[in-house]
């Protein structure tokens, strides 16, 4: 099938997928809740989520891989951050009741298809990677899936927590699970992430001990990165000894991601496109 074909196809599966979100959830109070967002009428925009990424999959590997070497240029890696969170999202909805937060993670997904077709950067080529090299890199996109979809996550409870205090639900509240629910999967999310971070961050001690004989280098990418983990283990260690919930919570994640991008793009948005 030609390219262009998969292109058209990935695009209308974002758009309509991410269009059927909003509606849902702007005109249809409730819809989003329930045990699991693979439910009922819920099932068909899932169905074509899933399409959506599987074609965004393809088209990345066609441009990001070659016969000896990975390009890693920050638009591939963008685009492969976010086709990991998209993953994330969809398989979360098996088990949890996180079907709203596909109001934010599909247009993210688009925005990934387009940076991964048109924007890619220059291109950076890593030779013959090694085992460790394809570990780090595959713990690290399923940690910031989980993150990312845990800041989308937190990004909700904040909404719905001043909507509940001010007393003006408008048109999001009303379907969203109720707060208990919210903050279980933010801290649910938070967990798997950390460990998933901490298990990279480990990897990359060991390939860096490989590669130069030691297990630190102090350079913005690794101190951004532990700061990272600082901010959601704080937070994990705070909701246990100090009941840290609901504004508090959300204000934490999103602050403890916003360092988490820098350490990902913040210097090599520098490096590829301020200073190119």
């Amino acid at each position: 099938m030609p390219q262009f074909v998969l292109i058209i196809l990935a695009l209308a599966a974002y758009l309509v997928t991410s269009a059927w979100f909003w509606r849902r959830v702007h005109a249809s109070p409730g819809a989003g809740t329930g045990t699991g967002g693979a439910n009922g009428s819920n099932l068909y925009p899932l169905l074509v989520g899933w399409a959506a990424a599987v074609l965004h999959a393809w088209l990345l590997a066609r441009g990001m891989l070659s016969a000896s070497a990975l390009n890693l240029s920050l638009g591939y890696v963008f685009s492969l951050v976010t086709l990991m969170t998209v993953f994330v999202f969809l398989l979360s909805t098996l088990a949890r009741d996180m079907f709203n937060l596909g109001l934010f993670v599909m247009p993210v997904g688009l925005l990934g298809l387009l940076v991964g077709l048109f924007l890619t950067g220059q291109p950076v080529p890593v030779e013959n990677p090694s085992a460790l090299q394809w570990w780090h890199l595959g713990i690290a996109l399923v940690a910031f899936g989980f993150l990312c979809i845990a800041a989308a996550q937190a990004l909700l409870l904040y909404l719905q927590d001043r909507h509940l205090h001010s007393h003006r639900p408008g048109n999001l509240l009303p379907s969203l699970p109720p707060i208990q629910t919210m903050e279980h999967n933010l801290f649910w999310l938070t967990m798997i992430g950390v460990i998933l971070l901490t298990m990279n961050l480990v990897v990359g001690m060991v390939y860096l001990y490989h590669q130069q004989g030691r297990t630190l280098a102090f350079n913005h990418h690794i101190l951004l990165s532990f700061l990272a983990w600082l901010g959601f283990a704080g937070l994990l260690y705070g909701h246990r000894i100090y009941g840290w919930r609901g504004t508090v919570a959300a204000r934490w994640t999103l602050a403890a991601f916003g360092v988490l991008i820098l350490a990902y793009f913040g210097t090599r948005f520098v490096t590829s496109v301020v200073l190119s």
